[in-house]
């Protein structure tokens, strides 16, 4: 799957470095419909998360074709992306059941905080000044995106919400790890989400009887939509990309997920969102946008060091 991306993007004619950025900004396209759809899906969150990762694992093993493997020759690595990436939806759904949507979007994307200081010490990725100000501009963005939304009882989701935050930034920098290769990273994200599934289905059942496991044809459509687009194709695209793109960059460009979410609701479902909301996402692309052009200006200036900047 990487080298199929690598050959369409690379038709472009863009530098690897560029399609990663491009992968990366394509991902966070694909995870913004995520709301939508999930408010065209008339199953609850638990259900929602079931079946997508179930068509997500199917779109996986149908575009990459992993080898097939005993769970014992999985590396260590690929088992500890799986885990985090699977925390990290499962613990986002009951945060969303617990608070508030504004509460647990706003807390998981704290994870380019985490990364400004987990990335120089883990991956030894420099972080600039440039960096700390879109984070910290960026964040700001994030706060206005959620005025009068937020809520302050419900501890439980709140505090789930913030570790699907650390399991967030945690897989980014695992995907950046020494010895994560073209074939770990749709593997893990194959794990996963078979996971996920195999953790749902009983609890499903349990839960609901058999009510979960007979949507609709129109509930059927936007779950496999959720699955093979929003979740499959994207995390492959944000695999793919983290082969040139720092784990600091990524979550900064992936928190245009948020802004564009009540856009397509708005094109589609008629919703308006605020104007605060409006400003926010504003200053959140203004950021994004500012960091990536200022760092690729200086990357096509020579300086001490040679051509770049120095990340």
């Amino acid at each position: 799957m990487d080298a199929a991306v690598a050959r369409a993007l690379g038709e472009l004619g863009l530098s690897p470095r560029h399609r990663g950025l491009l992968a990366v900004l394509g991902a966070a396209v694909l995870w913004s419909t995520g709301g939508l759809f999930i408010k065209w899906v008339t199953l609850d969150a638990l259900g929602v998360t079931m079946w997508r990762s179930g068509f997500a694992a199917l779109t996986i093993i149908a575009l990459v074709r992993p080898r097939p493997v005993w769970p014992r020759q999985v590396s260590r690595l690929t088992w500890a992306i799986a885990v985090t990436y699977a925390l990290t939806l499962v613990m986002f759904v009951a945060a969303t059941k617990l608070t508030t949507a504004a509460n647990a979007i706003f807390l998981q994307y704290t994870a380019p905080v985490y990364l400004l200081f987990a990335g120089p010490l883990l991956l030894r990725e420099r972080v600039t000044r440039l960096d700390v100000a879109a984070v910290v501009i960026a964040f700001g963005g994030m706060s206005l995106f959620f005025v009068g939304r937020f809520e302050g009882d419900a501890l439980g989701g709140n505090l789930l919400a913030a570790a699907s935050g650390v399991t967030l930034a945690a897989m980014f920098m695992l995907l950046r790890a020494p010895g994560c290769t073209q074939e770990t990273r749709p593997l893990a994200m194959l794990l996963g989400n078979l996971l996920l599934v195999a953790a749902l289905v009983p609890v499903n059942l349990v839960r609901g009887g058999t009510a979960q496991f007979a949507p609709s044809p129109g509930d059927l459509a936007g779950l496999a939509f959720l699955g093979v687009v929003q979740i499959g194709l994207a995390y492959l695209l944000f695999g793919y990309a983290m082969r040139t793109v720092p784990a600091l960059e990524a979550s900064l460009i992936g928190m245009l997920e948020p802004v564009l979410n009540p856009v397509w609701v708005f094109l589609v479902l008629g919703e308006t969102p605020g104007w605060w909301a409006v400003l926010g996402g504003a200053i959140i692309i203004g950021a994004v946008t500012f960091r990536t052009w200022v760092t690729e200006r200086a990357a096509r200036l020579p300086g001490p060091e040679g051509p770049g900047m120095p990340r």
